[in-house]
């Protein structure tokens, strides 16, 4: 027996080295992703977990504590904001006075703004780390969206989603899954689709199994669902993708900034002097739908008066999450317009501190320097993105349209090596999700 333990000490000496070896689990994917991922989740989570009962409370406590982390991080690593981060904190700070000054509802404002903040700021946290750090994130945000869409896909092939209501009216009762109901599914496939071209972009296989896989599930549930705001949206993206990659060189319209403008000029063409009518056939031969775009024109003519009475400062956050439009029996509606609800959240001043923050971060974007795959990439959803904003709003839910400006204006820091494949380093640094211990030595968070 004393041989046999001897024997089992001395094989314990000989593997434990190995086992601990830090290397050994930075090459583990769980312990490696597991932080990240988690803070993500919560930042990124679904609309059917932040709109759980149970879960929702969960999720604004956990936001506030990542928020927190994050600021910690900032402070003791000296980030500097960037002025898009700035501008940002403008544009939600215009739509905090008129929410206090009206009694709106404070938790929403300040649970929307903390989530979306902080994962502009954990952008900024990763911009200045190594390589092998950027595509970290980039992986698992993109993992993070996969999940979401196979799991959504599951829920609507097997019919085990919940049905979502309007207060009492049944009427308007629909099947939601775990992104929401039909239509908000566009508001992962696009994002989905941008992250997995990124994280590609710096692979052997510019275009490998995520991004195939992200343009296949979001094709396969926009046809499922029957959305046809997304349907316009991706060929949009087709469209722009290749006229980017076949001018080489973006410009003009072809660029972050030209994206910016088109959405606002196709809101003031569609939603101020209904450019639409003229095309009515075409659009009903080819969408089926009506030059109403199924009653949003409605929704704007009552959703203008309103905004009328208080342009400048807009209402503020209600509990409604921004519905302001009257129908029967009390219900309230959304604009279905992006800048009709931003103008509702904050009037005149946030409206324009939003045009500015995707001015600036467009700019910005226009002037890296990244590959002409990833300039395409940038370029094709955002434009998508923004002509779709003219009828959804994507400023809600999980808010991932900040993140093409965003992610844009990084893109120099995050993928600008031409999208060269990464090479394995004999000496990798520590990961940066990590704290200031009380020894002043750095402690990995896992």
């Amino acid at each position: 027996m004393t041989a046999i333990a001897e024997h089992a000490l001395g094989a314990m000496r000989r593997t434990l080295p190995a086992v601990l070896d830090p290397g050994l689990l930075r090459r583990c994917y769980p312990l490696r992703y597991l932080g990240l991922m988690a803070a993500c989740f919560v930042l990124m989570r679904p609309i059917m977990v932040g709109q759980d009962p149970t879960l929702g409370p969960l999720m604004k406590a956990l936001t506030a504590a990542v928020f927190a982390w994050l600021v910690n991080l900032h402070i003791v690593r000296r980030i500097p904001l960037s002025t898009s981060v700035i501008l940002f904190v403008l544009y939600r700070l215009a739509s905090l006075l008129p929410t206090v000054y009206r009694d709106g509802d404070l938790l929403n404002w300040g649970y929307v703004t903390l989530s979306q903040l902080s994962i502009l700021m954990l952008i900024e946290l990763y911009a200045g780390y190594s390589r092998q750090e950027r595509r970290r994130l980039l992986r698992v945000m993109t993992d993070l969206l996969l999940i979401y869409l196979l799991i959504n896909y599951v829920m609507i092939m097997t019919g085990t989603g919940s049905v979502a209501s309007w207060g009492q009216h049944e009427f308007f009762a629909q099947p939601s899954y775990l992104l929401g109901i039909r239509t908000r599914v566009t508001d992962c496939v696009f994002p989905a689709i941008l992250l997995a071209l990124l994280y590609d972009s710096g692979s052997r296989r510019r275009w490998g199994w995520r991004t195939v896989l992200a343009l296949t599930s979001g094709i396969v549930q926009i046809v499922t669902l029957q959305v046809a705001t997304a349907w316009v949206g991706a060929a949009i993206m087709a469209v722009v993708y290749l006229a980017v990659r076949l001018h080489l060189r973006a410009g003009g319209l072809l660029s972050m900034r030209g994206a910016t403008i088109l959405g606002v000029a196709v809101t003031l063409l569609v939603v101020v002097a209904r450019v639409q009518t003229y095309f009515a056939a075409q659009i009903e031969g080819l969408l089926g739908k009506s030059v109403t775009m199924t009653g949003r024109t409605d929704l704007w003519d009552a959703a203008i008066p309103i905004l009328a009475d208080s342009p400048l400062f807009g209402y503020g956050i209600n509990s409604q999450f921004g519905a302001f439009i009257p129908a029967f029996k009390g219900l309230l509606w959304q604009a279905h317009n992006q800048y009709l609800q931003i103008a509702y959240d904050g009037g005149l001043v946030a409206v324009g501190l939003f045009i500015a923050l995707l001015w600036t971060a467009s700019a910005r974007a226009d002037a890296s320097r990244c590959s002409d795959h990833v300039r395409a990439a940038f370029i094709a959803v955002y434009t998508a993105m923004s002509v779709m904003s003219v009828s959804e709003i994507y400023v809600y839910n999980m808010g991932m349209f900040y993140l093409f400006p965003f992610l844009a204006s990084r893109a120099q820091e995050l993928v600008g090596d031409g999208g060269r494949p990464e090479r394995p380093r004999a000496d990798p640094r520590p990961s940066p999700v990590a704290a200031e211990g009380p020894t002043g030595t750095i402690t990995r968070i896992r």
